[in-house]
């Protein structure tokens, strides 16, 4: 009776540890399938423009053709390089401000005047980022940019984390 009770134990137990081997393989497979974003930007950073692991989604809801994907993933190169440099500005710009808060004797007109600075590299990006959507945009027919700014107005009100392409 011991011994039943020890080999079903241990069939459970290898059950068990299947199972979360599985789950853990597809929860992998599917968080590696795509990356999150268009163009090569996700959660692990930059992959080569034009790479097999680039999510499609973008360019199979806009129903680009290929010219306009090539003009897309070419043009947002640039782009994110600059926004990349202007997060880069805006994460120093903390340290600094942080450091500053961290003194003996804070001054309050240099922390302000880092703030200031936060804040203008932060409407900086801004600003490339709706001349980047707007450029994207104009290379598209009315029915793609009616489809790419629901895809964004979507994304935005489902408060879903979105990268421009």
């Amino acid at each position: 009776m011991k011994n039943n009770l020890l080999k079903y134990l241990l069939v459970l137990s290898l059950l068990l540890n299947f199972s979360f081997l599985g789950a853990a393989g597809y929860t992998y497979y599917q968080r590696n399938r795509y990356p999150s974003a268009p163009f090569g930007y996700g959660l692990t950073g930059r992959v080569p423009a034009g790479s097999p692991s680039i999510h499609p989604h973008l360019f199979e809801a806009l129903s680009l053709s290929p010219e306009q994907r090539k003009v897309f993933e070419q043009k947002a190169v640039f782009f994110h390089e600059a926004l990349d440099k202007k997060r880069e500005k805006v994460d120093q710009l903390r340290r600094s401000l942080f450091d500053l808060m961290r003194a003996e004797h804070s001054d309050s007109k240099t922390i302000e005047a880092t703030i200031s600075e936060i804040n203008r590299v932060q409407e900086d990006m801004q600003k490339l980022v709706v001349a980047h959507m707007l450029q994207f945009k104009s290379m598209l027919n009315e029915d793609q940019q009616r489809k790419f700014f629901d895809l964004i107005q979507g994304a935005m009100a489902t408060r879903q984390e979105i990268q421009c392409p």
